[in-house]
């Protein structure tokens, strides 16, 4: 469905010339703008009563991407991956392929998709990345879907 929003990580960011927190905010100014695009289409149709549910559901997924807070969220997931503040600032072209595979985990993370679907994510995590990661699915994460394939015990 169109109000569904999915995030599918199984491989790693490109590289390029943007570093790694331009790279996960990116695309928050587009998601914003559709974000407001869908509630100026419901005000527009009057029908506001039967869809003040889908209504205050687009409030909370705009507040999310509040600009005055969307740099400091992705540098937190990003700390929380391993990221040190000199690493957010660096290109994606220099990081190795298990960082870049942490970009794209953490750029899932920051879009706060209804529907996350993770294949492997562990694989390039060390053991406190791993378990920021599964503290930070079960504390933000409560209302979507999520699909994790491991082989991890």
């Amino acid at each position: 469905p169109y109000h569904i929003s999915i995030a599918y990580v199984d491989k790693e960011m490109d590289a390029s010339d943007r570093t790694a927190l331009e790279v996960v905010v990116e695309d928050a100014a587009k998601t914003r703008e559709a974000l407001e695009q869908k509630l100026e289409e419901i005000i527009e149709s009057g029908d506001m009563d039967s869809l003040a549910e889908e209504m205050a559901e687009l409030y909370e997924e705009l507040e999310l991407m509040d600009a005055a807070t969307i740099e400091a969220r992705a540098a937190k997931i990003l700390f929380g991956l391993g990221f040190t503040k000199m690493m957010q600032k660096k290109m994606t072209k220099d990081f190795s392929g298990g960082w870049r595979m942490r970009l794209s985990l953490a750029k899932a993370l920051f879009m706060a998709p209804k529907m996350l679907l993770l294949d492997e994510p562990t694989n390039h995590l060390d053991i406190e990345a791993c378990v920021w990661l599964e503290e930070y699915l079960v504390q933000h994460f409560e209302r979507g879907i999520l699909v994790l394939i491991s082989h991890s015990q």
